[in-house]
């Protein structure tokens, strides 16, 4: 899948490209980078409705590239070195909830959408 990233974009735009390829992950911006397995402070969090060329401090526009192979951490730190974009990425637990992927930014794309997938399919069939 592509990102595309142009100034007049919305960040709202990359969010439901990036969650129509990966259902039970999301992607949000920060304003502030951060560290390979380091979370992003919520005060820091960009409103989806601001547009790219808001809230970045690279200017750089391009289509970027996201395979399901791609690591968390290629991902978050990619958009911040290339764009100049704080992203972080969430998964969805079993109970519903967003936790942010610090702990685990060496595993893939894929396999964290599969093990959310995984863990809500399993809690469905607990509940019936």
């Amino acid at each position: 899948m592509k990102l595309i990233i142009k100034d007049e974009n919305t960040l709202q735009s990359l969010q439901e490209a990036f969650s129509a390829e990966f259902p039970y992950l999301k992607i949000e911006f920060f304003s502030k980078l951060h560290k390979p397995g380091t979370a992003s402070g919520l005060k820091f969090k960009l409103d989806a409705t601001k547009t790219i060329g808001e809230c970045r401090t690279i200017h750089t526009e391009g289509d970027w590239e996201i395979t399901p192979e791609m690591t968390v951490n290629e991902l978050e730190q990619g958009l911040g070195s290339v764009y100049g974009l704080g992203a972080q990425v969430f998964r969805k637990t079993a109970n519903n909830n967003w936790i942010e992927t610090i702990n685990t930014d060496g595993w893939s794309l894929k396999e964290h959408n599969a093990e959310s997938e995984a863990l809500l399919q399993v809690r469905k069939d607990r509940l019936g």
